[in-house]
């Protein structure tokens, strides 16, 4: 009679173990050198920081206009939403300014989305921007309709 709850506690011990375990591992996959640094208290210089993104592998496929606009975007968020911020979270350019529909801001936030997803490691807090930035765009005199 004692036997089968003990089983039964030893496997359920072992399993919040492992879901544990893996929760952890997820978490762990997604922090950056400077996340780990700031985490063990450590202060990272910005030209160390700047090396560090410079030899991301990310960072290194950018094409040289986009690594231009990050090194000159200090980060953050407006309090409210401009929509210069619109256009910057949602990637588009200058050239496709003067060409802005439904559909290519549909599709720019289709993409901006797939990359930003909560469901697929992303955070909910630009997800929420990323929709924010649909938001502003769409009831802006720049989308031709």
């Amino acid at each position: 009679m004692v036997l089968p709850i003990i089983l039964g506690l030893g496997v359920t011990t072992a399993a919040l173990t492992v879901r544990s375990g893996l929760r952890a591992w997820e978490i762990y996959k997604r922090l950056t050198p400077p996340m780990i640094a700031q985490l063990n208290g450590l202060r990272i210089s910005t030209s160390e920081a700047r090396f560090q993104r410079q030899s991301s592998l990310r960072y290194a496929d950018l094409s040289p206009q986009l690594k231009s606009r990050l090194d000159q975007y200090g980060g953050g968020f407006y309090p409210k939403m401009t929509e210069s911020e619109a256009l910057l979270i949602l990637g588009i350019d200058a050239r496709e300014i003067s060409s802005l529909n439904l559909d290519l801001l549909k599709r720019k936030h289709r993409r901006a989305m797939l990359q930003n997803h909560p469901d697929r490691g992303g955070s909910p807090f630009l997800a929420m921007k990323v929709n924010e930035a649909r938001d502003v765009l769409g009831h802006s005199i720049m989308l031709k309709r």
